[in-house]
Order: C-alpha cells, then structure tokens, then sequence
C-alpha cells in the first residue's frame, strides 16, 4: 500500500556511509513486501557550499552540516482488491527540498529539511470503488538528530511530516562491528489517513572504500486500517549510496 511504502522515504536521510569531502551524493532504494507492494527511489543531494561538509574517515559519522539542495523522485506499485477486481495502485512522489545540518558538538548534529512535495495516486482498472485519482501539492518538513561518539556507533532520530502523504517517526542504532561493516535494530512508526504502520527489523551496512556502500534492512510490520483486522506483514529493503 502507498501510505506504507512512501515511509521507506524518510529512510534515504538516515543512510550512514564513509564520508570524506562530499559535495554530491547519490542514494538508490528498493523496497518490497510479501504482499505485492513496491518501492523505488532515487534521490540527489548537493552541497550549497554555505557551512562545511563533515569530513570523517571510514563508516563513522555521516551527518553533513551547511546548506544542501535535495530531490527525490519516488514510485511505489501495490495490488488492490476493489470490489473484487484485481488491480494495480500506482503512485508517484517528487519532492524539492533545502537540508541545513546544524553541529551541536563534535559528535551531535542536527538536521532541518524544508520544502515542497508533490504526489499523484491512480488505481486501475477504475471500479465503483476504487478512489478517485489524485494530484496533489503541499509542504514537506523534516528533523534529523545524529549522534555517533568515536568507538559507540551511530544512533539517529528522524520526524518527518509531509502535506500530501506521511507521518513518519523512526529510530535506529548502528553499531561499529568492524572497519567497514554496522549493524544495529530499527524501528519506524508511520501514519496517513486512515492508516498507520510499526515496523521493527535489524539493517547492516558495508562500507566498500570511501565513496560507495550497501545497506540491507529486514523486518517485520503490523499495518492498521481503520474498520480491517490488523495484518502482518515483512519487507526487505536494499539501498546503495555513492558519494564523491
């Protein structure tokens, strides 16, 4: 379902990676669950060059600081059922956004990201169901906060709320098990409408030098929707990230 994978969004901003002076970074995903949904996104982040970008060897912390553009382009397939016609929902998120990452310390940063959202549902085949296709446009804001001592791993909060689709909540720890490889739990809360989603699995992360890195996250998800028995079910979600 839409309202559930668009959550997998909020994940590109807290993908840890090695960082040197990064200027531009690139971050893939693919999502998918065992009931047929789908998820994919690309998004491209630049430095502004107002503030300096974090420089710190191998997999430790990732949080940029100064001034950055983003934008996100995302599609997501789920299957529908209405009136018992099996069919196909589609929906497409592009968002426009401004990221300042603001050091609190030497191992804390914060994170503001601002912007525009925009969103478009279609459903078909149309049934005397099925909802109207949508095309909407509205506000997206975001906060991040990243803390990651030397020797302690990384631990990140991020709350997003975007206009035209999600409420997202998320937490995770990656924990330093060797000079290129984390791994540590996650937990994620997201609501739109009428429906709402937990999720809590475990993600790993190998580091391949200081530019490029691999994140795999499995886990399991109850999905509420109001007047339906609550579901169960588990996703896998891949994400490969290039900075340079």
């Amino acid at each position: 379902m839409i309202r559930g994978t668009l959550a997998a969004l909020a994940v590109a901003v807290a993908l840890p990676c090695a960082a040197h002076a990064q200027n531009f970074e690139v971050i893939a995903i693919g999502n998918g669950d065992e009931n047929g949904s789908n998820f994919y996104m690309l998004s491209l982040r630049s430095n502004l060059g107002f503030g300096q970008t974090a420089t710190v060897e191998g997999t430790a912390r990732n949080a940029q600081t100064g001034l950055r553009l983003r934008f996100d382009l995302a599609r997501t397939t789920y299957d529908t059922n209405y009136n018992n016609v099996a069919g196909t929902g589609t929906g497409k998120t592009y968002r426009l956004l401004l990221a300042y990452g603001l050091p609190l310390d030497a191992d804390t940063t914060l994170t503001f990201t601002g912007g525009v959202s925009h969103r478009t549902v279609e459903v078909r085949p149309f049934t005397l169901n099925s909802p109207d296709d949508t095309d909407e446009t509205g506000p997206f804001a975001s906060i991040d906060l990243e803390y990651s001592p030397e020797n302690f791993g990384t631990l990140q909060l991020l709350a997003e709320h975007d206009s035209v689709g999600s409420n997202y909540g998320s937490v995770s720890f990656l924990a330093d098990i060797g000079p290129n490889v984390r791994i540590g739990p996650t937990a994620n809360y997201v609501a739109d409408g009428d429906y709402s989603r937990t999720a809590v699995g475990l993600s790993a992360i190998y580091g391949i030098g200081d530019q490029f890195e691999i994140k795999a996250t499995a886990a399991n998800a109850t999905q509420k929707i109001t007047g339906n028995p609550d579901k169960d079910v588990d996703y896998l979600e891949v994400q490969l990230r290039s900075v340079f």
